[in-house]
């Protein structure tokens, strides 16, 4: 019996700790305790220079968990606008976008949400 409660017990903390990961993932807070934002991994010193004439725009996004939300996500960004490469990971929680032509990140917020994603920042170099 004694056996069966501590199982109970942990099972409770597990799933205690589970949700909490998933409403702080949801609020933009991840496992390291800090956001996206406050990294500085965007930060204009390490984006990636566009002097071949195309525009890069990295893409924020809320919600991709997997490998098949980056696909998901590309698919999207591939069928709504012409892009020369698309390329987002799950872990990290950023498209980027290189293109002839400037993004139009209204519409991508749109096209986002529509696939289940949110658009949380845009930040554009031409």
């Amino acid at each position: 019996m004694g056996t069966f409660v501590v199982g109970i017990i942990l099972v409770a903390v597990v799933a205690a700790i589970i949700m909490t990961q998933i409403k702080n993932h949801k609020k933009g807070k991840h496992s390291c305790g800090g956001s996206c934002a406050s990294c500085n991994a965007c930060s204009s010193s390490s984006l990636p220079i566009a002097d071949d004439g195309l525009h890069r725009t990295i893409l924020e996004i809320d919600g991709m968990m997997c490998t098949m939300c980056e696909s998901h996500v590309n698919d999207a960004i591939r069928n709504n606008f012409t892009v020369k490469s698309v390329k987002s990971s799950h872990k990290t929680g950023v498209c980027t976008v290189t293109s002839e032509e400037p993004l139009d990140t209204e519409k991508a917020a749109k096209v986002l949400k529509d696939t289940g994603y949110i658009l949380k920042n845009t930040v554009v170099i031409s």
